[in-house]
């Protein structure tokens, strides 16, 4: 679910559930975004799926789904 949506910064808050592949247990984080063009697609409040792998070192967003 999103919480937050920081476009200035290319960042989103999101109350996830466990992320396997990076060994995260569920919780809300704020996110990096591969692509600031995702934060257009949603709005506070959206359930949504995402994908989250180490970009550079950093957590981030390299896709979303509503």
């Amino acid at each position: 679910e999103i919480k937050k949506i920081n476009e200035s910064a290319g960042k989103i808050t999101i109350k996830h559930e466990p992320i396997p592949n990076l060994d995260m247990d569920a919780m809300t984080m704020v996110f990096r975004v591969a692509d600031p063009a995702f934060l257009q697609q949603v709005k506070v409040g959206d359930k949504i799926t995402f994908e989250a792998d180490r970009v550079n070192g950093a957590i981030t967003v390299i896709s979303i789904t509503k």
